[in-house]
């Protein structure tokens, strides 16, 4: 009986270890999720920047050029 708690315990301590692994693991890559959002949204803020910018030097063209 001492011997079958002892493995119980053992498998009980290797899941709880596999368990605060993966659990890191997840937030990790949460963590990584939500760097790689405001990547994403600075980039398309500044292609959106780029484009008004665009779009107001071409308008300023235009009129010069009349």
């Amino acid at each position: 009986m001492a011997l079958e708690k002892r493995l119980n315990d053992t498998l009980e301590e290797q899941l709880r270890v596999m368990l605060i692994e993966k659990n890191n693991e997840v937030n990790s890559l949460r963590a990584e999720i939500e760097r790689l959002k405001k990547m994403v949204a600075e980039e398309q803020e500044g292609k959106y920047r780029a484009y008004i910018k665009f779009a107001d030097l071409q308008q300023k063209y235009n009129k010069q050029s009349k």
